[in-house]
């Protein structure tokens, strides 16, 4: 049946993924990549996709029943699917055969429902092919990019041209994309009042979904929680976003790296490019950044926003914030990447007293100063220090009453107690720690929807804290929980298994002894990451945690089992992408069955000093594509690598994994490592052994 069907039945499955093995030369030089970007550990599988398109067709097709056809409405229909049919293949054709060009513009059409508007589409596709606008040799695409965004809802226009933010390939979280987005005041009020339930976050997500459903941003998609993770812009797409960013003076990028010039940017030489009507700001910086920036001239307080890019790993640089912050009195936002300030961040951060977002994730300081308590209108603050920094912080937080979004150290501390409850727009609180923090503040936080919480209390306490979540599950969305508690008593065991049975909850990190684990029904069916530290059980915990129905990631850490062997049955562990086992000095064997960890993908092994050889069955798990074997004994490396022509005796185990290395850390380098603390002294503060390498991550 030649119908309209057809088409649509292209463009959905087309907007779904466009195959990436085509030949370079095919998109002058550019890897082609659809909406969906692919990833090991985030995408779903083609068979989902196909899934996905085939259940579209199948809607499709039941509006063409017979009865629908025959009737008088069923034929005009009919004679409209015919013409929307003719306009879009001819639209289609009009793309040179360029995938991009072709994706965008199902998008866009699959936003359309009547033949009036897919012949608006049509007249304004050939009005801008009959100007001759292209740019260069990949004029069609940029027509079909340029249509497509002239077309978007003018609430979205703006998040758009935002992206062009962003570095070229940067992968862009979209909660911070979210946040940067309502402190631009992109997100405007009577957008969410309308729906009580609805956040400012919740619009700003339908923001990007209405790109994504035009195909005009990549988007990865968190596999454990099908929400989109991070978004990027494809080559070609973020040129035109830059073009339009700088028609509109909507956005100025100073890259101040040795790359090309960048569509909208200005000149890397013209390191005196005036900002004099420049509201948003966006600098990529290199090694010699200190000497060109800030720009000398006076015009600098007319910028909003200023995000800082750096491309350098192997340091951070040192910025003036000072300086800073005299020339950009009217800032909104500040994002500072990977900075370093000395041991205390300057107290003129106090002036900015219009930010809305200020970002220091992965800079390194050691005191905020009191003055961050001037900032009344904050609406994002995050401090995400390298985890080995314990950044004291001053109890001045309270006075941010604006605050919707709190992202505090893995490590921090107070003179006294850090006092939070008077944040009653808190929706996002990450790292809140007992020790620092008292629990009674968290019940006064009652927009609080997502807590990631460090627990380190009495039973008096933990009971407290059980009920509270008891009496207030549905109004959470996600939690991650970090408790340090020894669970033995029949009373602990009764605690615990309530604390890993709410519903919201999606991590979980235990340290101490556990005298048995909680049944496998106890555990919250949303579960994606566990981490177990110094359990100390007597009983196989396999056995229980194979039975997890969503766990993605597991970690075992410490003598969690004292026994000498762990087995995997066959149907165990279907969900699990990442397994790591390190310091369970009492395990000699380890036994996969056929059939068990079928989506495994990265798997380490780490100072199982007893483990005699790699686990029996691995050689089942095909879809392994990582092993990382650390500070395990010459014996056992012996086992696995290759000799001469052959390979040790459990080479054939491990023969179909693509990539495996060995890693081995003495004092010595790990001292190195932590760029000179001393191990002792770092020691005395915590142990960065129980510290998870989830929770590490700034």
């Amino acid at each position: 049946m030649g119908t309209i069907l057809d088409l649509r039945r292209l463009f959905r499955c087309m907007n779904i993924s466009v195959n990436k093995s085509q030949n370079d030369d095919e998109y002058t030089g550019k890897r082609v990549f659809g909406c969906e970007h692919e990833d090991p550990r985030l995408s779903t599988s083609s068979a989902d996709s196909f899934q996905s398109c085939s259940s579209d067709m199948e809607e499709d097709e039941a509006m063409c029943n017979p009865k629908m056809l025959n009737s008088e409405d069923g034929i005009q229909e009919r004679k409209n699917q015919i013409d929307m049919e003719k306009l879009g293949k001819e639209m289609v054709g009009q793309c040179g055969g360029l995938p991009l060009a072709i994706v965008v513009l199902g998008g866009l059409l699959m936003t359309k429902s009547t033949l009036s508007e897919w012949k608006t589409v049509h007249q304004n596709f050939n009005s801008l092919l009959r100007r001759g606008t292209s740019l260069g040799e990949n004029g069609r695409v940029y027509e079909v990019l340029a249509l497509s965004y002239h077309d978007l809802p003018y609430q979205v226009k703006p998040c758009f041209l935002h992206l062009g933010n962003f570095p070229e390939d940067y992968k862009i979280s979209t909660r911070k994309l979210y946040q940067l987005w309502a402190a631009e005041g992109f997100i405007f009020s009577d957008s969410y009042q309308a729906e009580e339930e609805e956040s400012i976050m919740d619009v700003a997500e339908r923001y990007l979904h209405e790109l994504k459903q035009r195909c005009m941003v990549q988007v990865h998609v968190e596999e454990s929680s099908g929400q989109i993770k991070s978004c990027q812009l494809h080559d070609l797409t973020r040129e035109l976003c830059l073009l339009k960013g700088k028609e509109e003076n909507f956005l100025q990028r100073i890259p101040f790296s040795q790359e090309p010039e960048l569509v909208g940017s200005c000149s890397p030489s013209s390191r005196t490019t005036t900002a004099s009507v420049t509201r948003r700001l966006s600098v990529t910086v290199d090694s010699d950044f200190e000497t060109y920036f800030p720009p000398k001239q006076e015009n600098l307080d007319r910028v909003r926003s200023a995000l800082f890019f750096s491309r350098l790993t192997d340091r951070k640089l040192n910025l003036s914030l000072t300086l800073l912050c005299n020339g950009f009195k009217l800032l909104r936002v500040l994002d500072l990447e990977r900075f370093d300030f000395g041991r205390k961040l300057s107290d003129a951060i106090g002036n900015l007293i219009h930010l809305r977002y200020l970002s220091l994730r992965g800079s390194q300081f050691y005191r905020l100063p009191s003055s961050i308590g001037n900032l009344k209108l904050l609406q994002t603050l995050d401090l995400r220090v390298p985890f080995l920094v314990c950044l004291t912080i001053p109890d001045v937080i309270w006075k941010l009453n604006n605050l919707r979004h709190l992202y505090l150290p893995p490590s921090h501390k107070s003179k006294g107690k850090l006092h939070l409850g008077t944040l009653s727009k808190l929706e996002i609180l990450k790292n809140f720690d007992t020790r620092v923090s008292d629990f009674s503040d968290i019940p006064k936080l009652t927009r609080l929807q997502k807590l990631s919480a460090i627990f380190s209390l009495e039973m008096k306490n933990m009971e407290a804290i059980n009920n509270y979540f008891r009496t207030n599950c549905n109004r959470f969305r996600d939690s991650s929980f970090r408790v340090r508690y020894d669970f033995q008593s029949d009373r602990d065991l009764t605690l615990l298994g309530e604390l890993v049975g709410y519903t919201h909850l999606r991590k979980m990190d235990l340290i101490g002894c556990l005298n048995k684990l909680p049944e496998h029904g106890q555990f919250s069916e949303r579960l994606t990451t566990l981490t177990l530290r110094n359990s100390r059980l007597q009983e196989d915990p396999m056995a229980v945690l194979e039975k997890l129905p969503k766990l993605y990631s597991l970690v075992l850490r410490q003598d969690v089992f004292l026994g000498p062997e762990i087995h995997c049955s066959s149907t165990g562990f279907f969900q699990l992408r990442t397994l790591e086992i390190q310091g369970q000095t009492s395990l000699e064997n380890w036994r996969i069955e056929k059939g068990a960890m079928p989506n495994l993908q990265y798997l380490k092994i780490d100072e199982c000093v007893n483990l005699k050889m790699v686990p029996e069955g691995t050689e089942f798990v095909t879809t392994i594509r990582v092993l990382v074997i650390a500070n395990m004994p010459e014996a056992f490396k012996c086992r696995v690598q290759m000799v001469q022509e052959g390979g040790g005796e459990d080479f054939y185990k491990v023969e179909h994994i693509p990539s495996i290395t060995y890693i081995d850390t003495s004092r010595v380098e790990l001292e190195n490592q932590l760029g000179g603390i001393g191990l002792s002294g770092l020691l005395r503060n915590f142990s960065p052994s129980i510290v998870p390498r989830e929770w590490k991550d700034p």
